[in-house]
């Protein structure tokens, strides 16, 4: 099995390659660059910087985590995989009975957002690499500046090292948030209820579009509405957008970055079709697949489409159910995205930014205000209103936490949301990003009318129902040496409780322990660093979170 090099579990040395800041060359604009060259000027630039301690941290523990996995893949028997891959090939087959070829989704991104905005603001920028941000961070870079090797979510001291002659320019989102409403509401004309997923980009289901063109005598084909659509998005804003068109959101987003910038990409809704696009396509190029999935899964000797489908029985034993069914959807060009790109059914909607490092607790609020606004938007636009208020932060050494509330009723109003969540800010820190998220979503509707028939699972039935690998793989030895049954298996595995909230700590002391947890986990929960951090100030729907779905054992 490919990548069975030892990995050590002890610090990075000196000369050690941090893999959580490798270049990501999937990225439009990133192909062909001299990478190896890229990454050790970054690393060169970052040591000794906060940034770099950071980093460094992280892959301490993401060694760690490969460690456990290689050790934990090398104690599996023939009879555990062959009875593994069973498994995942009857989930396969039920996975294939949903697949839907039906519909035309379109996932639509701008172009290099905020530069082009700022280009087309200031012509003399066109000709030069620039980028958006600060020396703290950059939120994105122009084509010429990725040439360098400059891109989003990167420090700008870094940016510098790699191209001296960058030009960056401050953020100005309220001038990007006025751009993106004249974006939307092109898309709108399409499909009225589309999914933003961020300032910059959206999920669209042109379906009952092309039907409504056809039934009018004016049929045109999904690729002749996109073009017209970009057309319009350019006339409006003189910003070009980039597309793609594909059987679900999953497969539209890939293809969207397939003629960047200014082009679109068509895949045609047949599973053999999709099949031959999916196999040799880079896991990285999957959105939800980041860095630290990324290396878990290269261990593993998986870096393909396709080799998540021969290692599925391996994905089966190693990962938690929500990763392999994830997987195993990527593998079979399904996806976990619903029409219109939309994670299953919307869970929450967020907004978050990043700004140069302060601890000033006007300014943060100020932040939060803006926040809580756009946000109190994107619920009245989706029709939508939430109970739960969470705070999110990056202090200036990187950490990421959360804080949550819950409200007394349901609302989207900007200024209540705005007050729950000044009400978790920390005092006295310094902080470089902040997030307002709002989820137990419902619509106005449905508040009166569904919650009567709807019982809340009580905590016994929320702890039962999360099967963890080690619970798991006890029930494969005893399926495979003494063929019991799945009650029997139940009954005579020892009660494992798990967080509701992280899902990755344990307990068998009872209930009284796990409550304690969770209460400190919802006030205060320490989230794994994102790899890929989403700088805009743009709203989202809760996005799968694969870096976070790794090994959970009980300790």
């Amino acid at each position: 099995m490919a990548g069975n090099s030892d990995v050590s579990t002890e610090k990075c040395g000196p000369t050690e390659s941090l893999g959580v800041m490798k270049l990501n060359d999937h990225k439009a604009g990133m192909q062909g660059l001299d990478t190896a060259k890229i990454n050790q000027i970054i690393e060169e630039a970052s040591k000794g910087s906060q940034f770099y301690q950071h980093k460094q941290k992280n892959q301490e523990r993401i060694n760690a985590k490969i460690a456990n996995l290689k050790a934990s893949c090398a104690k599996l028997t023939e009879e555990q995989k062959k009875l593994g891959r069973f498994k995942m090939d009857n989930l396969a087959g039920k996975l294939e009975l949903m697949r839907d070829l039906s519909r035309t989704i379109v996932h639509v991104d701008m172009d290099a957002f905020y530069a082009a905005v700022e280009i087309r603001d200031c012509p003399e920028l066109k000709t030069k690499p620039m980028a958006v941000g600060s020396s703290a961070m950059l939120t994105t870079s122009n084509y010429h500046a990725r040439r360098f090797g400059v891109r989003a979510a990167m420090p700008g001291f870094i940016a510098k090292k790699l191209c001296p002659e960058l030009v960056i320019v401050p953020t100005n989102f309220p001038k990007y948030t006025e751009v993106s409403r004249q974006v939307q509401k092109v898309f709108a004309d399409y499909d009225p209820e589309f999914s933003a997923a961020s300032l910059d980009e959206a999920y669209l289901d042109i379906t009952d579009f092309l039907v409504a063109r056809k039934d009018a005598g004016a049929e045109m084909t999904a690729a002749e509405a996109v073009e017209e659509m970009r057309a319009k998005i350019l006339e409006s804003t003189q910003l070009t957008a980039s597309a793609g068109i594909a059987p679900n959101g999953m497969l539209a987003k890939v293809c969207s970055d397939k003629n960047k910038p200014n082009g679109q990409f068509v895949l045609e809704n047949t599973r053999e079709a999709v099949m031959e696009f999916i196999k040799d396509l880079p896991i990285r190029k999957i959105s939800g697949i980041g860095n630290v999935t990324e290396q878990l899964l290269g261990a593993l000797g998986v870096s393909t489409c396709r080799d998540l489908w021969d290692k599925r029985e391996l994905l089966y034993l190693l990962f938690s159910e929500s990763s392999y069914d994830y997987f195993l959807r990527v593998a079979l060009g399904i996806g976990s995205f619903g029409g219109d790109g939309s994670e299953r059914e919307r869970k929450s909607v967020s907004c978050e930014t990043t700004f140069r490092s302060t601890s000033d607790h006007e300014e943060l609020c100020d932040i939060i205000r803006q926040l809580s606004a756009d946000l109190a938007r994107d619920l009245e636009r989706l029709g939508l209103t939430g109970r739960s208020v969470t705070l999110k932060y990056k202090t200036d050494k990187f950490d990421v936490k959360t804080r949550i509330t819950q409200l007394m009723s349901q609302t989207r109003d900007g200024a209540v949301i705005a007050k729950a969540a000044q009400s978790l800010l920390p005092v006295g820190l310094h902080l470089r990003l902040l997030g307002v998220r709002m989820s137990q979503l419902t619509s106005p509707a449905e508040t009166g009318n569904n919650n009567a028939g709807r019982k809340q699972r009580t905590l016994d039935e929320l702890l039962l129902s999360v099967e963890c690998p080690a619970r798991k793989k006890r029930k494969l030895d005893a399926q495979v040496s003494n063929s019991l049954t799945e009650a029997d298996l139940t009954r005579g595995a020892p009660l494992l409780f798990t967080c509701p909230v992280c899902h990755s700590w344990r307990t068998s002391d009872g209930e009284v322990a796990l409550n304690s947890h969770v209460d400190e986990c919802l006030n205060q929960q320490v989230l794994y660093p994102e790899q890929q951090s989403t700088t805009s100030a743009g709203c989202s729907s809760s996005q799968s979170k694969l870096d976070r779905y790794v090994i959970r054992r009980a300790k």
